[in-house]
């Protein structure tokens, strides 16, 4: 019973969170989108008005704006149903999550917390209102890893698996170079025939699915990709000066100047190339990682989010965006949940990592290596907040383990003593996020 009643009270805890949101748009009125809101939105628009120019640019992938198109040829046109149904999806990832967890942990506090922190943490559950695709992707990756944590000896599971992969290739390109990783992951210590054609079924799985996207690119520009946006990232990136996301933001000009210039989509990212080799040769490789180094990290881990830069005084409403209507008193107690929830997370996600005794090791291992190359790519690449919204993941994770590692404290089954400079080093990590962040 007492089991239970706690999955219920995490439950609506996390349903508690997007009523609260829900209030908050209440009191702020309409909100005004923001940035590539507006192009998501259009794209979509475009797409039921049967628009042959609907993705204007190899930029972006092109699963979100049909996504949001369907959503919009159910609900009637109404933009409520796209909340309802990221909601719906946040809430799923977050069941589908907090499975892994449990699993990987082998502790069934830690799975409940981490369904918790997924579905109901601020800064993420403010995403199911916004047209940015964060939760589509998530809830895309988290299924693929489920099936290949937990069924991978079904091809038709695996084949699941792969056309989910294929989907999240089609709504951020992030993954890609990763997925190596991920795919081997999966199908090392597997031996014999088998694991071949296992693991073919799923590589099978994705081709047929970004297949035909990439074979209308390789018609549209000359290149047979998804979308492909690094030259540009890579150049703005190294050029980007505010230390916060969009402080003194290089990024407006910089695509106003990529997308006026002359020749193809290849002669483009080729200049774009080209421009960012010679500055890194001007400045040099020791300067210019001395500079990334100081801003980038700063940047992804800010204590601002797509949520507390669209209140007012934050960088969205100065440029008359987000909730532009929302009172002082309710801006403030905004930013303090999201501020406090933020820091919560990085003060106890490096120590569940380093304390916990985890039951599986091979995936809490893939995440942590997905989280360093996140960094590796965003130490050149245009970063924002909104970019770690792929990591939260393996914050949830550590955090979730350092709960168990706390319940289990309490409950005398854990002894602190064998793990004191395991928890100093915790410690030291933490203070460096939070020292970043704020």
């Amino acid at each position: 019973m007492n089991r239970r009643l706690s999955t219920y009270g995490v439950g609506l805890a996390a349903v508690s969170v997007h009523l609260w949101l829900a209030i908050v748009a209440r009191l702020g009125g309409p909100r005004v989108l923001w940035g590539d809101e507006k192009a998501y939105l259009s794209s979509a628009v475009a797409v039921l008005q049967g628009d042959p120019s609907w993705w204007p640019a190899p930029l972006w992938p092109p699963l979100y704006p049909r996504f949001l198109a369907g959503v919009l040829a159910v609900s009637g046109h109404n933009p409520v149903g796209i909340t309802i149904v990221q909601t719906v999806l946040l809430f799923v990832v977050a069941a589908i999550f907090g499975d892994l967890v449990r699993r990987w942990t082998g502790a069934r506090v830690a799975g409940i917390s981490a369904f918790l922190m997924m579905a109901g943490f601020p800064p993420l559950a403010a995403f199911s209102r916004f047209l940015w695709p964060e939760v589509l992707h998530l809830v895309l990756v988290v299924a693929a890893v489920w099936v290949l944590a937990v069924r991978r000896e079904s091809s038709l599971w695996l084949a699941l698996a792969g056309v989910s992969l294929g989907l999240a290739l089609l709504t951020k390109s992030i993954l890609g170079p990763f997925l190596p990783v991920l795919l081997g992951a999966a199908f090392i210590g597997d031996r014999g025939p088998r694991r071949v054609l296992r693991l073919a079924v799923c590589v099978a799985a994705i081709a047929v699915v970004i297949g035909p996207v990439m074979g209308l690119q390789y018609r549209r520009v000359g290149v047979p990709v998804i979308s492909d946006s690094s030259a540009f990232n890579l150049w703005v990136g190294l050029n980007d000066r505010g230390m916060k996301s969009f402080e003194d933001s290089f990024v407006a000009e910089a695509y106003k100047e990529y997308s006026a210039s002359e020749g193809t989509f290849s002669d483009r990212n080729a200049r774009a190339y080209r421009q960012s080799l010679a500055l890194i040769r001007e400045r040099g490789l020791g300067q210019v990682l001395k500079v990334q180094f100081r801003r980038q990290y700063v940047r992804l881990f800010d204590k601002d989010c797509y949520l507390t830069e669209q209140v007012p005084g934050g960088a969205a409403v100065a440029h008359g965006s987000g909730f532009v209507s929302l009172g002082p008193r309710v801006s403030a107690g905004i930013r303090s949940v999201s501020y406090g929830t933020y820091a919560l997370l990085l003060l106890t996600a490096p120590l569940g990592f380093l304390v916990w005794p985890f039951a599986q090791r091979r995936w809490p291992r893939v995440l942590l290596l997905f989280f360093l190359y996140n960094l590796a790519l965003f130490l050149v690449l245009h970063v924002k907040s909104r970019y770690r919204i792929q990591l939260l993941p393996v914050f949830f994770l550590g955090s979730s383990a350092a709960i168990a590692w706390f319940e289990a404290g309490l409950e005398g089954r854990i002894s602190l003593r064998p793990v004191v400079g395991r928890v100093a080093m915790a410690g030291a990590l933490s203070v460096g996020m939070l020292w970043l962040a704020f």
